[in-house]
Order: structure tokens, then C-alpha cells, then sequence
């Protein structure tokens, strides 16, 4: 013998889908459960509110840093969906905009590094220019002109391509920190907030 779980009445043309209640299991809910559901998650709201305003007590400096701007974003959608996957993608989207804004500002520096041989090669076209404009002394004997042209010519190349060398590496080297603070604000997040939040 079945116990079917709805029932299906006809009345007139119309069809009613009814559940059947004696058939349904009844469930116990623990008291726990019962008290989160109560309340309706306002305690997870209160608790984020409250670790969101001990991050807005900190000094102007400190709440400007990314790891707190990108914890103040995550715990307020924390309180808002109670999702860590929301969460989640709060704080990586703040890490993400910091680390897009900082390589924006190296686009000047960038540049620079790009115009610094080209100005070099500049300094080069204009020793060699010189260089052969002395070029009728040199049938005399005369080479001072074109060596000095020449010379003009290397000096310039050497240091466009000395200075572009220095400033790629110090632009790396920048860069990699830049990098690097995206990603530990990124590591922050995930070991020390998200794994700790809960829904209570």
C-alpha cells in the first residue's frame, strides 16, 4: 500500500494539486537552526557592522591601506548576502581595481623608458650627421671632425641605452611589488577572513 504525497482534484475544468499531509515526515529542527532562523540573519548583519566600524576607527592612514578597504568591502557584502562566494569576489574585485589603478600609473614611467633610446638614436642620426658633414676634411687628413661627430653619435646611443636599462629595472622592480601587494592583500583575505566567517 502507497501513501501518495499530493493528491490531484478535478474541480469543474480546473485541476488542484494538493499536498497530502499525513503522508509528509515531520522534521525537528534544532534549536540552534530555529534561533538562526528567527532572527533572520540579524545577528550576522550586527556582527559585520561591528567589525566594520573597528576598521573605520583606524588612523586616516591605515584605513587607506588596500588589505582594510578590501576587508571593509567584504565583510559589508558579508552582512548584506551572508555568502562567502559573494564575499569572496568583494574582496578579490577590490584587490583587482588596486592592482589595475597602480599599473595605470606606471604608464608615464613606461614612456619615459620607451623615449629614452629613441632620444639616444636621435643623439646618434645627428653624430652621424655631423660626422659626414666633415667627411670632405677627412680626404685631407683631417679626422677630427668625424671622430668627434662619431663619437657624439656613440656617447649618446651608450648612455640612451644605459639610462633605458637602469629605469626597466627599477620599473620592474615596482612593478613586482605592485604585484606582490595585490596578492598578499588577495592571500590576506582568503586565510584570514574568509575561512573565519560563518553564518551563525
Amino acid at each position: 500500500y502507497i501513501i501518495p504525497d499530493i493528491h490531484v482534484h478535478k474541480i469543474g475544468d480546473d485541476l488542484h494539486v494538493v499536498l497530502n499531509e499525513d503522508g509528509l515526515p515531520k522534521l525537528r529542527i534544532n534549536a540552534l537552526y530555529r534561533d538562526v532562523l528567527a532572527r533572520g540573519g540579524a545577528g550576522v548583519a550586527k556582527d559585520t557592522r561591528e567589525y566594520v566600524r573597528q576598521l573605520e576607527s583606524l588612523p586616516a592612514d591605515q584605513q587607506q591601506s588596500l588589505v582594510v578597504r578590501a576587508s571593509k568591502a567584504a565583510l559589508a557584502r558579508f552582512g548584506a548576502t551572508r555568502n562567502v562566494q559573494d564575499v569572496s569576489e568583494a574582496g578579490h574585485a577590490v584587490c583587482a581595481a588596486e592592482a589595475e589603478r597602480l599599473d595605470s600609473e606606471l604608464s608615464m614611467i613606461r614612456y619615459i623608458a620607451w623615449a629614452i633610446p629613441a632620444i639616444g638614436f636621435i643623439g646618434t642620426v645627428r653624430g652621424i650627421g655631423d660626422a659626414l658633414a666633415e667627411a670632405h676634411k677627412a680626404v685631407t687628413g683631417d679626422i677630427s671632425g668625424v671622430t668627434e661627430g662619431l663619437g657624439v653619435a656613440f656617447n649618446s646611443t651608450l648612455v640612451a641605452l644605459l639610462l633605458s636599462l637602469v629605469l626597466m629595472f627599477l620599473l620592474h622592480g615596482l612593478q613586482l611589488a605592485q604585484e606582490r601587494l595585490a596578492l598578499d592583500a588577495e592571500t590576506y583575505l582568503d586565510n584570514r577572513l574568509l575561512r573565519n566567517l560563518q553564518v551563525r
